[in-house]
């Protein structure tokens, strides 16, 4: 029982800083859109680095990397909302590789496209949050539907996975 509610408050931990994170995000993004007025290429670039940012950090986490995987393999109940976070993993992508595309063409022409990004930038966040609030549904689903004797190794994969993003963390500590 143990495992089991240290798995579902580890996924929780985590939802809710990702949560945080994309909200500073969000807040951010909301901010650069209204004051586009005084936008140049580099507030551009620096929003879609931070929207990339946060996609980055979002597929690493332990629900990507770990629940999704177990979900998949232990039940097919879970399969349409599965199905839902991963189309909509993949819409994020899409649009993060147009709204590049979008920035670098404006740069080449000497004009960015100010209303088609800002609307790009909007979609983006918006993709982002519905794929939030899908996985908060997710970890409950999970806490239903998965039997406390698959949660032991659920839990050891993300003590695996904690401890490679450690590894891999003091690794690029070092390399600066």
């Amino acid at each position: 029982m143990l495992t089991v509610t240290y798995s579902i408050v580890a996924l929780k931990v985590e939802h809710k800083k990702a949560r945080w994170t994309f909200s500073s995000m969000q807040q951010y993004i909301m901010n650069g859109i209204h004051n586009i007025k005084d936008a140049g290429r580099t507030d551009f670039e620096n929003m879609l680095h931070r929207l990339s940012q946060f996609e980055q950090y979002y597929r690493e986490r332990k629900i990507q990397v770990v629940l999704i995987p177990a979900l998949r393999e232990l039940t097919h109940e879970a399969d349409p909302l599965l199905d839902e976070i991963e189309s909509l993993s993949a819409h994020s992508s899409s649009l993060l590789r147009l709204l590049g595309e979008r920035i670098q063409e404006g740069l080449r022409q000497g004009r960015v496209m100010v209303e088609e990004v800002c609307s790009s930038l909007e979609l983006c966040c918006s993709n982002f949050y519905r794929r939030l609030a899908r996985e908060e549904e997710l970890v409950q689903v999970a806490e239903r539907l998965i039997p406390s004797e698959a949660w032991f190794g659920i839990a050891a994969n993300f003590l695996s996975h904690d401890a490679r993003r450690r590894k891999l963390s003091v690794a690029s500590d070092d390399e600066e």
